[in-house]
């Protein structure tokens, strides 16, 4: 993951040095961001904060290979998994405490997900299609009826809002889970999951494409329109990026194989 992680987010260090010649251009990417140039630098290449999933996967990846090694038990990396996931839910909530380099906090969350998926995955595995619709549907309205509170601020912080956070987050996972059992095999999710990598990697590269080709180079302006054409402005620039996405994976996938950690083909 950290050759992905750099080769991909070399984008993130480029767009300073775009604003910096091109200022205009700081409303096409919608960030306030200074673009302190050493700043950026930092940022992507020491705190993962580029495409800052592969660095936590990267970590989490570490610490679960580690975890395995010394124990097998399922409750004891079922109870690492939830202590991992409920501290670094904590630790990321607080505001003013230093932040920890390479993503580590979000690394520790995902070794915990993944403790708990390394425990459960042939019972998931064993659920019949049939039946993983209704526990999907709970689960997502579960999920809502904690997660929405949470992020409008109704749950006052402390216990209560890390409870929330925590369910909200295991019950989402679950009815996603659960969902993707209940749809079964489906070719273009399955395609766009096959190649999910390069998808995270270019996705914010190529909707910023689109959003400078269609609101600044064609000049569609639906800054005034009604909810309803900005919607439709959105969905297209978002088509039209899964476009130049797929095409951009042929291309990575035949040319910089490499970088992706794929054998030459």
């Amino acid at each position: 993951m950290l050759v992905p992680y750099y080769v991909f987010s070399l984008y993130f260090l480029a767009k300073p040095f775009a604003i910096l010649l091109i200022p205009s251009m700081r409303a096409a990417f919608q960030t306030s961001h200074d673009y302190g140039i050493a700043h950026q630098f930092l940022d992507v290449l020491v705190m993962g904060n580029g495409l800052w999933f592969l660095m936590a996967f990267f970590v989490g990846e570490c610490l679960m290979y580690g975890l395995t090694s010394l124990t097998d038990d399922g409750r004891v990396l079922a109870a690492i998994g939830m202590a991992s996931v409920i501290l670094s839910t904590f630790v990321s909530s607080q505001t003013g405490w230093p932040t920890l380099p390479f993503q580590i906090v979000a690394g520790v969350k995902a070794a915990g997900y993944m403790c708990v998926g390394y425990v459960l995955k042939e019972w998931l595995k064993a659920i019949p299609r049939g039946r993983a619709g209704v526990p999907s549907a709970c689960a997502a309205v579960v999920f809502l009826t904690l997660a929405v509170p949470a992020v409008a601020g109704i749950v006052p912080d402390g216990p209560a809002l890390l409870t929330a956070s925590v369910a909200a987050a295991f019950f989402g996972t679950f009815a996603v889970i659960w969902l993707c059992i209940a749809v079964g095999s489906c070719r273009m999710l399955a395609y766009i999951g096959r190649y999910s990598l390069v998808y995270y990697a270019l996705n914010a590269l190529t909707l910023n494409i689109m959003k400078i080709g269609l609101f600044r180079v064609i000049g569609i302006n639906v800054a005034s329109t009604p909810w309803f054409s900005q919607l439709l402005a959105g969905l297209a620039a978002t088509a039209l990026a899964l476009v130049l996405l797929t095409l951009a994976n042929l291309f990575i996938q035949r040319w910089m194989w490499w970088a992706i950690g794929k054998k030459r083909p």
